[in-house]
């Protein structure tokens, strides 16, 4: 089993992929701010997570991911409410 170099980890927590899917999370959750708060940070470090100059962590992604999985959950529990208002079971 090879180990991965402090280098590699770096290049792989700045990469392109992890910045397009934290701005499409920020997107999805209502802004910057919104997901900010759901890694538990300020927007500013969110700030430089997207212009490369810190890099994202796996538990970063987590946050995001969990947030994105609340939101989701929520919107679903309203929708079921909407059809029950409207008779649809």
């Amino acid at each position: 089993m090879t180990s991965i170099t402090s280098a590699a980890k770096a290049a792989h927590s700045l990469s392109v992929v992890r910045m397009m899917g934290l701005t499409t999370a920020a997107t999805m959750l209502g802004g910057q701010v919104e997901l900010a708060e759901a890694m538990g940070i300020q927007p500013r470090s969110l700030r430089a997570k997207f212009s490369a100059d810190r890099g994202i962590s796996n538990d970063d992604l987590t946050a995001a991911a969990a947030a994105l999985e609340a939101r989701a959950a929520r919107l679903t529990d309203h929708a079921r409410k909407l059809r029950e208002e409207a008779g649809e079971r």
